[in-house]
């Protein structure tokens, strides 16, 4: 049965779709329940406004408990890394921590299904990244909050939806958002103005289904591609091979390495990783074992990375991912 939705239904919808905080999403949606005829046809529509209802008070209640400092993009880093997935409105982000993770977000056909930040944890070898889904963009502008969880995060995956005929324009909705709050993407940007945050970033184009997506995905990558990687993904039909392939290419877009430490005379510990960021040293990683270590350090043997297994380098030398490192004071 057809719904046959009035007219003020699609003003007060409108209202919802720009609304900027939970409150004014919340008093829009009330509205759009209010006018909404009652029958057969509208049942659906009906059951996901109030589903969405119920979780904006559910929200707001949390706050009061909390009190005012309660910041909902406050998510506590876990894992070797955190990285926050953003884009447009049904681009297929929620879809995304579920293919990725072992969270169970809300998934809809639906746009604006996600209000705030839902973590997940994506295994990569013997580490796990953290993944964020978040509210989708669509104004170029982002909340306080929101740009603070950016600023805190070590990567941001843009998605975007390779059936939107407005997919440029969402992207370069999403670049200005982050501009106005003093967030670079670029990697050819190697120096930044002050008070600006450098965050590595990627592309990710969704719903790859016809060849036209591969030209769309080409030309994106031909106006972008210097600033950040830009690849085409189909999430209801990734192999384990193709998510292998993309769990590498978001660590490598962090930029950490892991490092394994060996007592001396012991086999080295592959059970628990450093973390480090790329291009960090020996000095680096012994101040992060413990600061006391800095006082009497006089270099590391490493195996991995070194000219030859178990080489002798001083405090400067630069680690790699899977150097095992075993301190010398």
């Amino acid at each position: 049965m057809p719904a046959n939705l009035p007219p003020q239904y699609f003003v007060v919808e409108e209202k919802y779709q720009k609304a900027k905080t939970p409150e004014e999403k919340l008093e829009a949606l009330e509205e759009m329940l209010a006018v909404i005829p009652k029958h057969k046809g509208t049942e659906k529509l009906q059951a996901e406004i109030k589903q969405k209802i119920s979780k904006l008070r559910k929200a707001a209640q949390e706050r009061t408990k909390r009190g005012k400092t309660f910041d909902p993009f406050l998510i506590e880093k876990s894992g070797a890394a955190q990285v926050l997935v953003i884009g447009s409105p049904n681009s297929g982000k929620s879809t995304f921590l579920h293919v990725f993770t072992h969270a169970r977000p809300e998934v809809a056909e639906y746009p604006f299904t996600t209000f705030y930040s839902t973590p997940g944890m994506m295994p990569y070898e013997d580490i796990q990244i953290q993944l964020l889904d978040t509210p989708p963009i669509a104004e170029r502008e982002i909340e306080g909050n929101f740009i603070n969880a950016l600023r805190r995060a070590d990567g941001v995956l843009f998605l975007l939806d390779a059936k939107s005929e407005k997919l440029l324009d969402e992207l370069e909705t999403i670049l200005e958002a982050l501009r106005k709050g003093k967030i670079e993407v670029d990697r050819r940007k190697t120096a930044i103005s002050e008070n600006w945050c450098f965050l590595p970033a990627m592309v990710l184009i969704n719903k790859m289904e016809r060849e036209e997506h591969r030209e769309i995905v080409s030309l994106v990558r031909e106006l972008f591609g210097e600033e950040f990687p830009v690849e085409g993904i189909s999430l209801h039909h990734l192999s384990e091979e193709e998510k292998r392939e993309l769990k590498q290419k978001i660590f490598a877009m962090v930029g950490i390495v892991r490092v394994y430490s060996k007592p001396p005379g012991k086999p080295p510990d592959f059970s628990r990783p450093f973390i480090l960021k790329r291009g960090a040293t020996v000095r680096d990683l012994a101040e992060h074992i413990h600061h006391d270590l800095l006082k009497n350090l006089k270099g590391a043997r490493v195996w991995g990375s070194a000219r030859f297994e178990g080489q002798l380098v001083p405090p400067e030398y630069l680690l790699s991912d899977r150097d095992v490192v075993e301190i010398r004071t």
